[in-house]
């Protein structure tokens, strides 16, 4: 074989050599670049996975975290005191009202003790008051701690209940007091002109106000047609005793009440007791009233009652328009039949045309059906336009 063909025979080989050699690096670099890639996604999705797992956490560490915990503890806390507030309240209006009722018109007689020492108790005239109180709804307690027998004290019992949340005593002791004596007891006194300071000294010992009650004044000063022995013997004459009340109300503050028969000492002390009882309501309203500029709860002529429901209003309505000057009963009722309240007059009013409404409105001149109507008129159609809607109250309605 010639050189020059060992030659080329050479150079093909070298050349197959390197094809070969090329084509195996491609493949070498081939299944690098896909090891790397496949490397690549399995990082990215590891990657991922942590990112994802780590939100997951976030979310959970975020649901869970202590600023959400605090809030939740908080809004459970003013929940907690909105409750107890409310508990609060619904607790001092059940014992107002049950305080009310201590105080109030016909449930008070239910909590006064009238207090009478049991010499008093025994005594004939005193027959009549047990059935008396009980009537009026008092009680009657024997009390023979007075400082005199003679005296008759009262007493408010507090439930129970009010006392422990109030602090209240369960006995409250009232600043009024009788004091009960015969004639011929008085008339001894009188006499020796010891009356007035034997009544202060009394009241300064119950330390309240003290009524003097003179039971069979007119049977002591009762004189028959036929003159005896006994008749001229009358240590107090009536001028004596009436000087000796001058004197004890004037010296010791103390006023002096009669009665004859036991009848009439058992009603006295019961209405007493009553006036005593229904006093602090009394009071209370007195303070109420006296803080309006001016006083309505006397003048209570005529008056239509409106309950909390309203029932009542349509007639206080009716009964507004029917004491106008020129009204009558119809023309109420036909005003307001055609006008249900004020605020809706006082609306139409407003109108341009409200005033040629209002005075056309019919009115009955009878009860009789089919009768002939008339209009109100323009005149007091315009005069209660001024009165609904005048701006000044110093107007005068012509």
């Amino acid at each position: 074989m010639s050189s020059k063909k060992k030659k080329t025979l050479n150079e093909v080989v070298d050349l197959n050599q390197d094809d070969a050699f090329d084509a195996v690096m491609a493949l070498t670099s081939a299944s690098s670049s896909q090891a790397t890639s496949g490397s690549t996604r399995q990082d990215v999705s590891t990657s991922d996975s942590q990112t994802s797992s780590s939100s997951i956490g976030t979310r959970r560490k975020s649901v869970g975290s202590p600023e959400i915990k605090g809030r939740k503890n908080d809004k459970a806390a003013e929940r907690q005191a909105m409750r107890r507030k409310k508990e609060e309240k619904k607790e001092a209006r059940a014992i107002a009202a049950e305080k009310n009722k201590i105080y109030k018109p016909g449930e008070c007689m239910k909590h006064m003790t009238i207090e009478v020492h049991p010499g008093l108790s025994s005594e004939w005239y005193m027959a009549e008051l047990p059935r008396e109180a009980a009537r009026g709804g008092a009680r009657v307690s024997s009390a023979a701690a007075l400082c005199d027998r003679n005296l008759i004290l009262w007493s408010r019992c507090v439930p129970t209940t009010l006392s422990d949340q109030l602090g209240l005593n369960s006995k409250e002791q009232c600043d009024r007091a009788l004091y009960v004596q015969l004639a011929d007891d008085v008339a001894w006194k009188v006499v020796k002109r010891e009356l007035s300071a034997h009544v202060t000294a009394v009241r300064d010992m119950a330390a309240c106000r003290l009524t003097l009650v003179v039971f069979g004044a007119k049977d002591y000063f009762k004189t028959t047609g036929r003159k005896t022995l006994n008749s001229s013997r009358k240590m107090m004459t009536e001028i004596d005793f009436e000087m000796a009340k001058a004197d004890l109300l004037v010296s010791a503050e103390c006023d002096t009440v009669l009665v004859e028969t036991p009848n009439e000492l058992g009603l006295l002390i019961v209405q007493f007791t009553k006036a005593i009882a229904e006093a602090p309501h009394k009071q209370a309203k007195r303070a109420l009233d006296e803080q309006a500029e001016f006083y309505m709860r006397g003048d209570n002529k005529k008056c239509v009652r409106v309950d909390s429901n309203g029932n009542g209003l349509s007639g206080l309505w009716q009964q507004m328009v029917a004491i106008l000057p020129n009204s009558s009963l119809e023309t109420s009722r036909a005003v307001c039949a055609q006008y249900r309240s004020p605020l809706e007059l006082y609306e139409a009013l407003q109108s341009p045309d409200g005033v040629t409404s209002l005075a056309e409105v019919p009115i009955a001149r009878s009860a009789v059906a089919n009768s002939r109507s008339r209009r109100l008129g323009p005149e007091f159609a315009r005069k209660m336009k001024t009165l609904l809607t005048a701006g000044d109250g110093n107007i005068l309605i012509e």
